[in-house]
C-alpha cells in the first residue's frame, strides 16, 4: 500500500518543471507597465477605481505619479490617489498624497479640494477622547487653513464645523482631567487643568463647565475670593449657558 502512495507523487523533477511552468505563466501574465501609455495608464485607473478594485487602482495611480511627473494629469492623479486611500480608510496616507498635492501644486484647480480631504483625513484620524490628540491638533491646524485659503465656500463651512467640534474634543479632554484630580481629591491639580479650559478654550461648551467647577472647588479648599472671581466670568461670559443661569438661581 504504501509503495502504491508513493508512486503516485511527483518526482522532484516533475515537481520542479511544474514550478517553472507556473512561474513562466504567471511572469507573461504581468505586464510591464513601462510600455503603456500615459493617458491609457491614467484610465485603466480609473476604470479600476469605478469598479472598485481599490487595490489596483492605487498601484496604478501611484506608477503614473512616479513614472509622469511632467503629464497633465498628474495632479488628478495625485488627488485621486489620495482618495483612493481614503476609500481604504488609510487616512494616514491619503492625507500624505493631499498634502503632497498642496505643496506640489498649490495654485492648481483642486488645490481647494485637496486642502480640505487633508482636513478631511486627519477628522477621521482623530480618536476616542481618553487617548493621544496628536492628530486632533493636527486635524485642527489643517482645517482651519481651508478657512483661510478659501473663505466663503462649502468646504471652508464644513472645516469650521470640524474646527470647532475638535477644539471641543481637545477641551474636553483637560476637562476630564482635572475632573479625575476633584475625584481624588487633588484639588491643586484639579484647578490648573479647570483653568486651562477655561482660558484656552474659551470658545467651548466646555468652559463654563469648568469655571462653575472651579467655583465648586475653590469653595471646598477655602479660597473665597477666587470662588467668587470664577462665579462672575461664569455669569458675565456665558449668562445664557446652563451653568451661569444654576448659578445666578442660587443667588
Amino acid at each position: 500500500m504504501m509503495k502504491r502512495i508513493r508512486s503516485k507523487l511527483p518526482s522532484p523533477l516533475l515537481f520542479l518543471a511544474l514550478l517553472l511552468l507556473l512561474s513562466a505563466g504567471c511572469s507573461a501574465r504581468a505586464e510591464n507597465l513601462s510600455l503603456v501609455p500615459a493617458d491609457d495608464l491614467f484610465a485603466r485607473a480609473e476604470a479600476a477605481m469605478d469598479r472598485g478594485d481599490i487595490d489596483t487602482a492605487i498601484g496604478l495611480y501611484d506608477y503614473f505619479v512616479i513614472q509622469h511627473i511632467g503629464h497633465p494629469r498628474v495632479a488628478d492623479a495625485r488627488l485621486r490617489l489620495g482618495m483612493a486611500h481614503m476609500a481604504k480608510r488609510e487616512y494616514a496616507t491619503a492625507a500624505s498624497n493631499f498634502q503632497s498635492f498642496v505643496n506640489d501644486f498649490p495654485f492648481h484647480e483642486l488645490a481647494l479640494q485637496a486642502r480640505f480631504q487633508t482636513c478631511e483625513a486627519y477628522y477621521l484620524l482623530s480618536p476616542k477622547i481618553p487617548l493621544d490628540q496628536e492628530y486632533t491638533r493636527s486635524a485642527i491646524l489643517y482645517c482651519q487653513s481651508v478657512g483661510e485659503y478659501y473663505p466663503g465656500t462649502e468646504e471652508g463651512r464644513i472645516a469650521a464645523e470640524r474646527v470647532q467640534e475638535l477644539t471641543t474634543k481637545l477641551a474636553t479632554k483637560v476637562f476630564d482631567t482635572g475632573m479625575h484630580y476633584v475625584r481624588r481629591g487633588a484639588f491643586d491639580s484639579a484647578i490648573v487643568y479647570l483653568n486651562e479650559v477655561a482660558n484656552n478654550y474659551p470658545q467651548t461648551a466646555v468652559a463654563p463647565a469648568a469655571l462653575s467647577q472651579l467655583v465648586d472647588t475653590y469653595t471646598r479648599i477655602g479660597y473665597v475670593e477666587d470662588a467668587a472671581e470664577a462665579r462672575e466670568r461664569l455669569i458675565r461670559e456665558y449668562p445664557r449657558s446652563p451653568e451661569a443661569v444654576a448659578r445666578v438661581a442660587e443667588s
